[in-house]
């Protein structure tokens, strides 16, 4: 096969293997081709040069040293990676959103999701918490790899040109592996939304199981349809949806069993990537739920809770209660409250442009919330502020990961608390769902707790710092 870049021909010739459902090939040396060069792209040698061919700088794509192929054989869709004229590239763009259905309105983009082109099998998440931190390496041996902004825009460059290249999106344990039709070369291949939302349903990529204490003040479970998880996947603990509906005093599921059997074993915690204590959903005085929820998020678990379930940051085991400077619960008085995105952190800078972008509010880092209440003056560093107000001094949303206290790379849960409601009306207990969920779409403050829950479930890092991809 003959290629033409910049002036220069390049002849080769290539084997090809089928590994992991992706074609294989490997350059090999003719009479007007150098020698290639040993390692892979990052560390190869280059190669030796030929009669028609500079020697190779080592490193590089498929055109640039190691002869023909720079560092050694390609690998995969390696061999599909082109150089372009002018010092183009070729790029794949898009939106990554919601998976929210048409009935709710336009989807909201996804801050921070990782996208990537594997270049081997993608493997299936093992069951149960883990330590997902973020900077390691994502699944399938990422070809190329990208973040995207507040916006939920991508630009992958460097792509593997032809038919069907596949791609991941990814946030935490949400995953949705896709087909490109057609990448072209040396130019822009822009997708689709409908190709670039987050699952819906199992059958369609991974959703994080989520288990929800059932409130009657804050139906969450309603969000997360709003979202877009299907209903399909709210089942009781003994099926095989995705969300896990545990009766409170709010909304249930024929089979769903009381609240206090999620709290009351770690081992049952241990099953979910992320729980959610909407208001009212504690164990008071039970110190042994309180301390499976600790002991839960030190392991890696992602615990949201708001309003009246803050007993179990406040009068949690130590060193929970110095997450804050906690107060005993009381109101606020101002409805609407008046409310402030800390933009002092990227992520906080990424809150209060994303909510302008989505049309949540009108001004750039500023939100009225209702139903707030007062419980937190202020937080005690390392914990992030998210949301506050300054008439009255509230903290309104705050976040820390865990364990508490110890160095930032042995962190690996995370506990996000809210001081308001984030789902309108009341719920009397014993409503299935989801008879208490309104056909509205996200409100401003439900998009609140959206970002809030997507970066809940994404990997864990320190605030202060930018997001990080993973390697490739």
């Amino acid at each position: 096969m003959r290629k033409v870049y910049a002036g220069v021909s390049l002849v080769f010739t290539t084997s090809i293997a089928i590994m992991g459902g992706f074609t294989a090939c490997s350059a090999s040396n003719d009479s007007n081709n150098g020698a290639g060069g040993s390692g892979n792209e990052s560390t190869g040698s280059g190669g030796s040069g030929g009669s028609t061919a500079p020697a190779g700088a080592g490193g590089g794509t498929l055109f640039d040293g190691g002869g023909v192929g720079g560092g050694g054989p390609c690998v995969n869709l390696e061999c599909q990676q082109v150089s372009c004229p002018g010092g183009g590239t070729t790029t794949v763009s898009g939106v990554v959103v919601a998976p929210t259905p048409p009935q709710y309105g336009e989807a909201d983009p996804i801050y921070n999701a990782i996208v990537y082109v594997p270049n081997g099998d993608v493997e299936a998440f093992p069951d149960g918490v883990s330590c997902d931190k973020c900077g390691a390496a994502a699944s399938g041996s990422p070809l190329v790899v990208t973040l995207t902004d507040a916006k939920g825009q991508f630009k992958l460059e460097n792509v593997p040109v032809g038919a069907n290249i596949p791609l991941v999106i990814q946030i935490g344990r949400w995953r949705r592996q896709v087909v490109v039709p057609e990448v072209a070369e040396c130019v822009d291949t822009p997708l689709p939304k409908e190709l670039t939302r987050l699952p819906r349903s199992k059958a369609e990529g991974d959703i994080p199981r989520v288990a929800i204490a059932s409130s009657p003040y804050d139906a969450e479970e309603c969000i997360l349809r709003k979202i877009g998880i299907e209903d399909a996947e709210f089942t009781d603990p003994a099926q095989d949806g995705r969300v896990h509906i545990y009766a409170g005093d709010g909304a249930t599921l024929p089979g769903s069993p009381p609240m206090a059997n999620l709290w009351g074993d770690l081992n049952t915690l241990k099953k979910y990537d992320m729980v959610l204590f909407p208001c009212s959903s504690v164990a008071s005085g039970d110190a042994a739920a309180f301390q499976n929820v600790f002991d839960y998020a030190n392991a890696g678990g992602r615990v949201f809770a708001t309003d009246l379930s803050y007993p179990w940051f406040k009068d949690g085991p130590k060193p929970f209660p110095s997450t804050a400077q906690w107060i005993d619960w009381t109101s606020v008085g101002v409805n609407p409250l008046p409310s402030l995105v800390d933009q002092t952190f990227p992520k906080g800078q990424a809150l209060a442009e994303w909510l302008q972008y989505v049309g949540a509010t009108q001004a750039l880092g500023q939100i009225d919330l209702h139903e707030t209440y007062h419980v937190v003056d202020a937080v005690i560093p390392p914990t992030t502020r998210w949301l506050y107000s300054a008439s009255p001094a509230t903290v309104q949303t705050l976040s820390f990961n865990t364990p508490v206290g110890v160095p930032a790379e042995d962190q690996c849960g995370r506990a996000v608390y809210s001081n308001f409601h984030v789902a309108n009306g009341f719920t009397p207990m014993g409503t299935v769902y989801p008879a208490e969920c309104n056909p509205n779409p996200l409100t401003p403050q439900e998009k609140v707790l959206e970002f809030l829950l997507f970066d809940l479930a994404s990997c864990v890092q320190e605030d202060k710092d930018p997001p990080i991809p993973p390697p490739h």
